[in-house]
Parts: C-alpha cells; structure tokens; sequence
C-alpha cells in the first residue's frame, strides 16, 4: 500500500490542480505525492508541493481521505487530503517527466476534467464549505 497526501489550495474561488501526462492522456489530480519512510504526512506535502510547482503551502486539517484499490489487486493507495494555504514562491511547473501542466479552476469546471482519484463532486462540495465525511472509502476510476 502507498501513502499519497495532496493538498487542496484554494485561491480567488479557483481549486489548484496539477496536470500529469502518461502516454499521450492527460489527467490532474491535486498536488502531492508520496511520502518516504520516516517523514511526516505534513512535511512530505510540503515537500511535494516545492518540487511540483516551487511553492510552500502551509497545511492545515485533512478535509477527505479515500483508497484507491485496483480491482485487479495491483495497487492500493491510501490519499490523505489536507486543506492549504499558499505561503510563498512563484508558480512553475516542475522538473519530473510526468509533469505536464498546472492550472487553477472553477467549482464548475472540475466535472470537466479526468481526476485522479475521480473525486470531482467532493472536490465541488468542499469547495462550496459543505461538510462531508472524512473517510470516503474506497473509489477508483474505470
């Protein structure tokens, strides 16, 4: 099991999101990624965050948590998502091949978008300041 911590970054009513490329297909998923043996889930968000867009964020409360279970039973990822604030540095895009794009959007428009894991109508509902549950339980995208 992989643990992947992602931030949810808020700014003027627009949800940062970041785009990874993988044979040709596009898709986003909040900024993040894994964390390494030995290091906080706060500081491996931080961490994340400088090497994927040269940020620093503060973080906050986790606002959802969700497996990823394959139902193939080849991957299981345990996403842990925590509420930020940006805390300085200029937007750009990182230096890992997968990296493809960054870009702030609108409530409206995350139902436009392929998200990894699909959780576009939560992302909308904490973006609204609706209570959810912490725990979503298992979803992956087919």
């Amino acid at each position: 099991m992989r643990v992947r911590v992602a931030g949810i970054l808020i700014g003027n009513d627009r949800l940062l999101m970041i785009a990874h490329k993988k044979k040709r297909e596009v898709y986003w998923l909040l900024p993040g990624g894994g964390v390494n043996f030995g290091e906080s889930l706060e500081d491996a968000l931080k961490r994340e965050f400088f090497e994927e867009l040269n940020i620093g964020v503060e973080v906050n409360e986790p606002a959802l948590i969700c497996d990823s279970i394959d139902p193939g039973g080849k991957r299981h990822i345990l996403n842990i998502c925590f509420r930020c604030n940006y805390n300085g540095g200029i937007y750009t895009i990182g230096r890992e091949r997968r990296l493809h794009d960054f870009a702030f959007f609108e409530k409206k428009d995350l139902m436009k978008i392929k998200i990894f894991p699909p959780i576009n109508r939560h992302l909308q509902s904490i973006m609204e300041m609706k209570k959810l549950p912490l725990y979503l339980g298992k979803i992956w995208l087919n």
